[in-house]
């Protein structure tokens, strides 16, 4: 399967069933969202293969588990958009799910999950749980992530193979020089540690960055 297909998945209506197909779209809860869409059609009398046609039009917005080129022959799983304990675990396990190539590996750059209140450590404790058990690099950003930095290392995760840094740029920077053919690296964090300037030092074409990326308007790029 080449990476760029998305999803696919059939949907059932009485004795009739279709095959969907989200192209360049990732995550279990996409699916969810065409088939309340495919419900409404239905709904309206509409024909069940016109509306799966449709749907294989559907293109999720910038930042939402997006496909995007990186450096090098690198894919970039861009999900910068937001970050929460629930959004982050089903990110995790898209990266798990997609198969990269035989010397391809996969590569984790998580921010700070913010307003999490008393559950923070806890939460980003129990992400480290998780990645640890998925990639083969990890790159923290921020200062709640070293919590997820201590499980990586608690899980036997070597030193080296788990970086960490203050600023989302400066992790971006640090990628360009080790990111390999075939890697496939996510990059999620919560909107305030603009994990998109990540995305942009590693992309393969950082021109396209206005329409692929999050929070590109003149008044965020301030920021």
């Amino acid at each position: 399967m080449e990476i760029t297909e998305g999803i696919t998945f059939k949907a059932d209506f009485k004795v009739s069933s279709v095959p969907g197909r989200l192209i360049n779209t990732f995550g279990r809860h996409h699916v969810y969202a065409a088939l309340a869409a495919l419900a409404v059609g239905i709904s309206q009398n509409l024909n069940l293969v016109e509306i799966s046609e449709a749907l294989s039009l559907y293109s999720a917005p910038p930042g939402r588990l997006k496909l995007i080129e990186g450096i090098k022959n690198s894919w970039i799983l861009d999900d910068t958009y937001n970050a929460s304990p629930i959004a982050m675990h089903a990110a995790l396990d898209v990266l798990a799910e997609i198969p990269v190539g035989k010397t391809g590996r996969k590569i984790a750059v998580l921010g700070d999950m913010l307003e999490l209140g008393r559950y923070a450590i806890e939460a980003h404790r129990q992400v480290g749980r998780k990645v640890s058990g998925i990639a083969d690099l990890v790159f923290l950003v921020g200062p709640r992530s070293k919590f997820i930095a201590e499980v990586c290392r608690e899980k036997g995760m070597a030193p080296e193979k788990i970086c960490e840094f203050s600023d989302s740029r400066e992790a971006g920077k640090k990628l360009q020089n080790i990111i390999e053919e075939g890697d496939l690296i996510l990059i999620k964090g919560s909107q305030s540690m603009r994990m998109e300037r990540a995305a942009e030092e590693i992309m393969a074409h950082p021109e396209e960055a206005e329409n692929l990326l999050v929070r590109q308007s003149g008044e965020w790029k301030e920021k």
